[in-house]
């Protein structure tokens, strides 16, 4: 524990800071996930602590993590007036999609609410799946080339 309050990003601050910029830019989202009411003991950590924690946590290659946003991407053309009330529940929803795209053996989403600290009941993550999946129509796959060139653009 002492470890990772020296570094909140746990070793993964450029590609945390990266994906919150792009998410926070895209959706005009805050930097905190709004507090629930009544508020509770749940963290509340910042966009890109959060993201460092499910990169973390999961461990997964960098492609799904440019995948993730790349599909954050494609639900902006798609809904170019959207704006995000929270950047944790889009990137968290799309990270664990692309998981599920790319991935042989994804996570099951009771995981998915451990790699969330704790943030999103199970009910709410199968629901931003659900609801991700449909805003997106369905077309989750991404292209390896589109895929490469998206990620040397966004790096």
């Amino acid at each position: 524990p002492l470890k990772w309050a020296r570094d909140p990003y746990r070793g993964h601050e450029p590609t945390a800071k990266l994906c919150a910029r792009f998410v926070s830019h895209l959706f005009a989202c805050p930097d905190l996930h709004p507090l629930p009411s009544p508020p509770t003991n749940t963290p509340n950590p910042r966009l890109e602590h959060f993201i460092a924690y499910a990169l973390h946590r999961t461990r997964l290659h960098a492609s799904v993590t440019f995948a993730a946003l790349y599909l954050l991407q494609r639900l902006k053309a798609r809904f170019p007036a959207a704006k995000g009330s929270s950047g944790h529940r889009l990137f968290i929803s799309a990270f664990m999609i692309a998981a599920k795209i790319i991935c042989d053996n994804p996570y099951n989403n009771k995981s998915w609410c451990i790699v969330g600290q704790g943030m999103f009941a199970l009910r709410e993550i199968n629901q931003m799946e659900r609801e991700m999946c449909s805003y997106l129509e369905w077309e989750l796959n991404i292209d390896p080339t589109t895929l490469h060139n998206f990620e040397i653009q966004v790096r």
